[in-house]
């Protein structure tokens, strides 16, 4: 569907707000801006200093940090634009303090910014200038009739009788608004192309999250159907029959009590496989290890119960975020039992990294391939693994020759 494009024309309620801020640029140019090139260049002095200069360097970086975030609360309050805040980027396991501290200010997001505020006190500063020449000489020379005064001088060597200046500053007023007018237009156009988010972005985004929202959806109704269907195939029947049992041994208990005692012995062995249905049905809902040992252990847990041999590797500094582990647990138990069900394969590898702000999971079988996501089916198998990392706002690929191997890959969003 398409979109309108963003409007970058302020309207015409907008204009002194607009107004007032490339004002606030151009005094933020005459200020911070030379409070910013005397701080670098105390910090560049300062380097060979036992390096004191990085220090002071990277809480600088900081400051400017603050003031791109303030100007982005300013840009969002003057011309109505979405504008995100800077992100929070994120920090890895490996990382020093030193490198904790240098993300936040080391990211292209970063840089962005600080280009778009190093522009935007530029044209502060020519715009603001501009403007206030062409007010104050505009104003000067409205005034010149009335002071008694017998010339103007408007420029160097160019004088104007008074009611010549007058004039000269009826045009010079209405040459300073059409300045700022388009100072105006420039400054928010500037915002928009360097900080808010494209109608079409947020379209997408609106579109993801409801195609992630249909897609838990989906997922919790088979999860709903898989835990009706292992009842009633497993749990369930078991349980009848233990009490028919229970029941036929009562009756015979006075009468055949060898025959009673065979049937007790039967119904206590129904009773034990009917505690293991109900704790595989459990493990199915969310494992115990895997909230009381983490992932590791988990798929440890599962490669144990696969008939077929499975190598597990969890290259992981720390745990992930609860959500994300309970997905790749259950994307791994799905993956192994289709290796189990229908690859034919002699071995299997699960490998589970962490990049940044995504988690990847691999699992590798050198079976027969073939596999496929099916269209049209409820949910079972590899659709509905799809529509449970779909729900999770991740992505899964699989590539699967004929003759195979099989490479199942899935990444999901871990950001605490």
């Amino acid at each position: 569907m398409a979109t309108a494009p963003l409007d970058r024309r302020p309207a015409v309620s907008g204009i002194l707000p607009g107004a007032a801020n490339v004002l606030v640029s151009f005094a933020l140019s005459l200020s911070w801006g030379i409070a910013l090139i005397v701080l670098v260049s105390v910090g560049v002095g300062l380097i060979p200093v036992f390096g004191a200069g990085l220090f002071m360097l990277l809480g600088v970086a900081w400051l400017v940090r603050l003031v791109l975030q303030a100007e982005r609360s300013r840009a969002r309050a003057v011309y109505d634009l979405p504008i995100p805040d800077l992100t929070t980027w994120p920090t890895q396991p490996a990382d020093g303090a030193f490198r904790r501290a240098l993300r936040p200010v080391t990211n292209g997001e970063y840089w962005r910014g600080f280009a778009h505020h190093a522009i935007k006190m530029l044209l502060g500063l020519a715009a603001g200038s501009a403007f206030l020449w062409l007010a104050s000489t505009g104003l000067a020379g409205l005034a010149t009739p009335f002071t008694g005064a017998t010339s103007f001088s408007l420029l160097p060597a160019w004088d104007l009788l008074p009611w010549w200046a007058f004039v000269a500053g009826v045009l010079l007023l209405a040459l300073a608004a059409l300045a700022m007018w388009a100072a105006v237009l420039i400054d928010r156009s500037l915002d928009a192309a360097m900080l808010s988010v494209p109608a079409e972005q947020l379209q997408r985004q609106v579109i993801a999250l409801a195609d992630a929202r249909d897609g838990a959806e989906r997922a919790a109704e088979a999860e709903r159907q898989r835990i009706e269907r292992d009842l009633h195939d497993g749990a369930q029947p078991r349980l009848v029959n233990l009490a028919m049992t229970l029941g036929m041994a009562r009756a015979k208990l006075d009468t055949d009590p060898e025959a009673a005692r065979a049937m007790i012995d039967e119904a206590h062995t129904e009773a034990k496989a009917a505690v293991n249905d109900l704790r595989q049905i459990a493990r199915g809902i969310h494992p115990a290890v895997l909230t009381d040992r983490g992932l590791d252990a988990a798929l440890s847990a599962l490669a144990a119960q696969s008939p077929v041999p499975v190598v597990v590797r969890v290259d992981l500094a720390e745990r992930l975020p609860r959500a994300t582990e309970s997905v790749a647990y259950f994307v791994v138990a799905e993956a192994l039992t289709n290796v189990a069900k229908h690859s034919h394969a002699t071995s299997a590898q699960v490998v589970v990294t962490r990049a940044g702000d995504r988690a990847r999971i691999t699992v590798f079988d050198n079976g027969v391939g073939g596999a496929h996501i099916a269209t049209g089916t409820d949910s079972t198998g590899l659709a509905g693994l799809h529509e449970r990392v779909r729900s999770a706002q991740g992505t899964l690929s699989i590539q699967s020759p004929a003759g195979g191997p099989t490479v199942l890959t899935v990444e999901l969003p871990c950001a605490s």
